[in-house]
């Protein structure tokens, strides 16, 4: 017959192993868990960075506009500053065109227009064309 120390050894024996068991059950479970975590760990991380390249990408993109904005805002300054630097035509210009219409209609050829209006030959010969008489050319 057992005696009571050899109980004593067997019982303390059982607890141990099933404390082992149970441990070992633990750190199977924690295992995983720190699996998984690491692998949502290492998906954020490269979410982090796939939004930091696109971050690169937007701001990039924003200083280029921002450039092309500024030169855009400066040629329709200068554009502006030019047409308040040069009114439209004044009825003078409006009368030595008239006077220059009436030439033609008097007859005036491609070269009297060039010398005397100051016109190009392509000018003096639509002007001829557009306001001469059926025979002239």
């Amino acid at each position: 017959m057992p005696n009571l120390f050899q109980i004593a050894v067997i019982t303390v024996g059982i607890a141990i192993v099933v404390v082992l068991l149970v441990l070992v059950r633990a750190y199977s479970k924690l295992r995983q868990e720190y699996q998984a975590l690491t692998n949502t760990l290492n998906a954020s991380n490269n979410d982090i960075a796939g939004l930091c390249s696109a971050a690169l990408t937007v701001n990039s993109r924003i200083t280029s506009s921002e450039e092309l904005l500024s030169e855009l805002s400066a040629a329709l300054a200068e554009i502006q500053h030019n047409s308040a630097a040069d009114p439209l035509p004044s009825e003078s210009s409006e009368t030595s065109y008239s006077a220059v219409i009436q030439k033609v209609r008097s007859g005036a050829s491609v070269n009297e227009l060039m010398h005397n209006c100051g016109l190009s030959r392509d000018e003096a010969a639509l002007l001829i064309r557009l306001h001469g008489s059926s025979g002239q050319s």
